[in-house]
């Protein structure tokens, strides 16, 4: 990866390499991985009646097919960052596409249950491996002063995605592409997974690691079981009745997670290179900033989930009128990711304070709404709390992932990416299953539009606990504007001297 010139408008420091002049299209391929498995996990939601009529499967199987693709999906993200560190960028995006691709094919082909599962969990494997290289990606391809914007792109796309899979999914199922139902949801990934890798073997560039880290088996088991036990009874927990068997995963959950930070811990001091490099967590920004997201995630994906249920079940709207309800939400999410950069770059974190704020203030119009509206509630009534929540979001998911990976070393882009994208999934996962149980219990056996009218406020009213949290959290995150960060011009080097970042990116010739 190397240019003679830097292209208009970025300047490189004295002494280190210029920036690949093409890598703002670079992002482009790498953040249409990010898209589709964004996209793929929520879109699930919209075809469920049509899939369950078609295949005939139950509602236990049916929640294995939505879960089974999130349950490798976030189990195997964190590993899957440092295989990135250690094989090559480049190499396991291309590899994760492939797969992701040839399963969605498998998904739209599936005669039955058990076969949709099985290509369920592969598609999920296809996903972990393409998108912790994204954040990567950003991480050794753009200067330190640009690294914000693009780290932007990719905290809009994640919110983009989730939009998208309303508006997209229903428009694709209202259409009947030659009479496909719900397989289209699935097929539609191979012409766009096909074109994604003949430009990124063309564009993205084939850099690792300056340095190869060892490879950490107990950790890597450690996270995975980790996540598994955790993960595994919250999506199916809820169909299955609260099994025992469920409880006692979570249970066991704590003690495996809790015995793999210890060993993580000392493994430096005997020698080896931890899986989970606990020296990230010391930085604020990073900590802090990861909770947030998390606690941004959950509340995100579960008010989703809630409206979807509403709009689709209490209204009796169509998939694709349903999925049009969201798209002033999509509008209002576009107008602050583009906002969010360089607010955040001129008043630092106060952004991601006011964006919540914002999430707080359309949590309240809603229920406001619902209270004065009751059973004649509309959809047009509920686009101003999408509009605003979707405007707060906006402004928050970039910027918030703007500080949390902008101070990361180099050598930890991939470790740090797979973190960052694990605690979105398991936010995601959690809000949907959290917030859906919320839902149902509140909408009991006998559901009428009342009752639907009612569980939505419940969604609403645990909201504001949970962005309550989340505002507090904002305020321990460093203060002030966020300029580039250290390094971002280092001085030129003595000379017969190597460049100050010189060797921070080498070719993967293997």
């Amino acid at each position: 990866m190397s240019s003679t010139s830097a292209p208009p408008g970025a300047s490189a420091a004295p002494g280190a390499p210029a920036p690949d002049p093409r890598r703002w299209t670079m992002l482009i391929v790498a953040l249409v991985a990010m898209f589709m498995a964004i996209f793929d996990f929520y879109v699930i939601n919209i075809a469920t009646p049509s899939l369950q009529s078609q295949l005939h499967i139950g509602q236990a199987t049916l929640e294995l097919v939505i879960g089974g693709y999130t349950f490798t999906y976030a189990s195997l993200l964190v590993t899957s960052g440092r295989w990135g560190d250690v094989f090559g960028y480049k190499r396991l995006f291309m590899l994760g596409m492939g797969l992701f691709t040839v399963a969605s094919l498998g998904c739209g082909i599936a005669q039955n249950g058990t076969q949709l599962v099985a290509v369920r969990l592969i598609q999920g494997a296809g996903a972990a491996l393409m998108v912790p290289t994204v954040v990567a990606f950003i991480t050794v391809s753009f200067p330190p002063q640009e690294r914000p914007k693009a780290l932007s792109w990719f905290g809009s796309t994640i919110g983009l995605a989730v939009v998208a899979a309303q508006i997209l999914g229903g428009a694709l199922l209202s259409a009947d592409i030659a009479s496909l139902g719900w397989r289209v949801i699935f097929l539609v990934n191979i012409p766009i997974g096909a074109v994604t890798l003949l430009f990124a073997a063309r564009l993205l560039p084939a850099v690792k690691s300056p340095r190869r880290p060892r490879q950490d088996v107990v950790g890597n088991l450690g996270i995975a079981l980790t996540l598994g036990l955790a993960i595994l009874p919250i999506v199916i927990g809820r169909t299955e009745g609260w099994p025992l068997w469920g409880w006692i995963m979570l249970g066991a959950s704590v003690p495996v997670g809790l015995a793999t930070v210890l060993y993580e811990k000392g493994l430096p001091g005997r020698g080896g290179e931890p899986m989970l490099d606990l020296s990230l967590f010391t930085s604020r920004s990073y900590s802090v900033g990861i909770l947030t997201i998390v606690g941004v995630m959950t509340f995100y994906s579960g008010f989703i989930f809630g409206m979807t249920m509403f709009l689709q079940s209490g209204l009796g709207l169509s998939p694709l009128k349903a999925g049009l309800t969201f798209g002033p939400m999509g509008l209002a999410f576009a107008a602050g990711s583009l906002s969010a950069r360089p607010m955040l770059m001129k008043y630092g974190v106060k952004v991601i304070t006011i964006g919540q704020v914002l999430l707080l203030l359309s949590t309240a119009v809603l229920l406001v709404e619902l209270k004065a509206a009751g059973t004649g509630t509309s959809a047009w009534e509920m686009v101003a709390p999408m509009v605003l929540g979707g405007l707060g979001t906006g402004v928050t998911l970039p910027a918030l992932t703007g500080v949390v990976i902008s101070k990361v070393p180099q050598q930890q882009a991939g470790l740090a990416s797979g973190l960052l994208t694990t605690a979105q999934q398991f936010a995601n996962t959690i809000g949907v299953a959290v917030f859906g149980v919320i839902f149902f219990n509140a909408l009991g056996d006998h559901p009428g539009k009342s009752r639907f009218v009612h569980a939505l406020e419940v969604v609403g009213g645990t909201g504001i606990g949970l962005s309550l949290a989340t505002l507090a959290a904002t305020f321990l995150l460093p203060r002030g504007p966020m300029g580039p960060p250290p390094g971002a011009r280092p001085p030129a080097a003595a000379p017969g001297q190597p460049s100050a970042v010189a060797g921070t990116a080498r070719a993967d010739s293997r």
